[in-house]
């Protein structure tokens, strides 16, 4: 076979934290570029990302199995580097724990109200990270586990979606040029989150047992996958909602809740309710991936790697404490972190896999012409996308 099992189920879990609820709004994000420019702008994002992931694995390899982000960092930049991958790293993962939490909570809610039991967020939110963190817990194993059953529910949803939307399909919409050819650079930040999923690396290289081969095509594979998941929602949904008009992509992005935008402009119940299945195990998905890695982060940086219920009690802990609380009391507080996602995804993704393959290349004496040109591109892309996204969040950039 082309993957283990344990390369199968290291596939599906980069493909599950991938493809979370957030890429219900990517047809927003693309629409002005038009479907055929917004392919190949996904396409050139995926192959980014996967150059960037497989940078990564290769550095981790080299260097003692369940060595994290902050461990790599500090062996390679030195303890500058070390400083602010893990700042970078923090603020990135707790924010989004937070946000999956506040969803998941959500979940939780929409179920005990149909029992009418009616309880407080905090304990909505408490109760999903208390299922769905027992996974987390249990270990990789586990995850992989729970993360295959929710990937095929999430598959089935997903092309019920699409086969519901068809009928609708247009082949006018779907050839509509682009108005504007400077509504592509406000897509970089927001499609480099889309294919985020190298913080679970680390976690993959033990699960699969330092095998290379098995993690990269794990990487390759298990990232391809979101990249034609994206293409076929872009295709069902910029082919089926104009650009203009009542009802089209200007009026939905203006509306400030793109998803609910997306999903009203087809007035039918059936793909609300096939949307809503979607965002749902999308949510859990992208939880346990996320979570997954945070925790065997912490466990490295806290000392806690030894096999007992004490250490793994105390990573738990300090992995879902904090971004519970901050959901529940200080919710503007992650919800201004994750408005910052995509410059720490450059950081930590694209620009500090390439800088540590750098040094490590170096160290080796195989640092040749070919090896520094490509991660010098894969630097210089880095930047970029951090001007990009600040130039997005200062409203500097052309936008539909």
């Amino acid at each position: 076979m082309i993957l283990s099992s344990k390369g199968f189920g290291s596939a599906m879990i980069i493909t599950g934290t991938s493809i979370g609820a957030g890429m219900l709004a990517i047809p927003a994000t693309v629409a002005g570029s038009g479907f055929w420019l917004a392919s190949i702008l996904l396409i050139v994002t995926w192959f980014i990302m996967m150059q960037s992931a497989l940078l990564l694995a290769d550095v981790n390899l080299t260097m003692d199995n369940g060595t994290n982000f902050s461990r790599m960092a500090y062996l390679t930049l030195g303890k500058a580097g070390q400083s602010i991958t893990w700042v970078c790293y923090l603020l990135l993962l707790y924010s989004l724990t937070a946000a999956y939490s506040a969803g998941g909570g959500n979940l939780v809610a929409s179920g005990l109200n149909m029992l009418n039991i009616h309880g407080p967020d905090w304990l909505n939110s408490l109760l999903f990270i208390m299922i769905l963190g027992l996974f987390v817990y249990l270990g990789t194993t586990a995850v992989d586990h729970a993360n295959k059953v929710l990937m095929l529910l999430k598959f089935i949803a997903f092309f019920a979606f699409i086969i519901a939307i068809l009928p609708a399909v247009k082949a006018s919409y779907i050839n509509t040029q682009t108005p504007n050819f400077n509504y592509i650079w406000i897509t970089f930040p927001i499609l480099i989150t889309s294919f985020g999923f190298h913080h679970i690396i680390p976690t993959l290289r033990t699960y699969v047992d330092s095998d290379r081969q098995v993690l990269r095509r794990a990487i390759i594979f298990g990232s391809f996958i979101p990249l034609i998941i994206y293409i076929l929602w872009c295709a069902t949904t910029l082919g089926s909602i104009p650009l203009f008009g009542e009802g089209g992509f200007h009026d939905i992005i203006t509306s400030n809740n793109i998803t609910a935008g997306i999903v009203s402009s087809y007035h039918s119940s059936f793909v609300g309710k096939f949307a809503y299945a979607f965002e749902a195990i999308a949510v859990t998905t992208s939880f346990l991936g996320v979570t997954l890695g945070l925790f065997d982060f912490n466990r490295d940086t806290y000392k806690l790697q030894r096999q007992n219920h004490i250490t793994r009690i105390i990573a738990f802990i300090i992995t879902f404490l904090p971004p519970l609380l901050f959901a529940v009391f200080y919710p503007n507080g992650f919800k201004t972190a994750l408005g910052y996602a995509s410059i720490f995804v450059a950081i930590l993704l694209i620009g500090l896999p390439a800088a540590m393959a750098w040094v490590i290349r170096t160290r080796e004496n195989n640092h040749k012409g070919l090896s520094k040109l490509h991660l010098l591109i894969i630097l210089i892309i880095a930047v970029i996308m951090i001007l990009l996204e600040v130039a997005t969040l200062t409203n500097t950039l052309p936008s539909l």
